[in-house]
């Protein structure tokens, strides 16, 4: 069974207003003794409400990254631009998944040796 910590490293606000523009995350996994590691930048957008920066919590930040993001390709495919919808926390969680399993294939593929 894997874990995962998710955590807020670093914000980046605007100016004066304290307004956040860009959560600094990372997410660790945990199975076993095997173990994995992610970060990265989600650029925020200004919500329909406003929460003062000395009132923010991590889960509060954490949430607004794991909001599903459109993102509107600029490659014109049939004359229509493409969109796709990424969701952080399933695209980060299957990706530490994946490094975690490649771990235990190495581990199985490497035996110790005999003497």
């Amino acid at each position: 069974m894997t874990t995962f910590n998710w955590s807020i490293e670093k914000l980046t606000v605007t100016g004066d207003q304290n307004v956040v523009t860009q959560a600094h995350w990372r997410c660790d996994a945990v199975n076993g003794d095997l173990t994995a590691a992610c970060a990265g930048v989600r650029d925020l957008v200004l919500g329909d409400t406003f929460t003062a920066y000395a009132r923010l919590t991590e889960q509060q930040v954490l949430n607004w990254c794991f909001e599903p993001q459109t993102i509107v390709s600029n490659v014109i495919v049939s004359d229509e631009q493409t969109t796709s919808v990424k969701n952080l926390r399933e695209e980060t969680e299957a990706d530490l998944i994946n490094q975690i399993q490649s771990q235990i294939n190495r581990k199985q593929s490497e035996p110790s040796l005999p003497w």
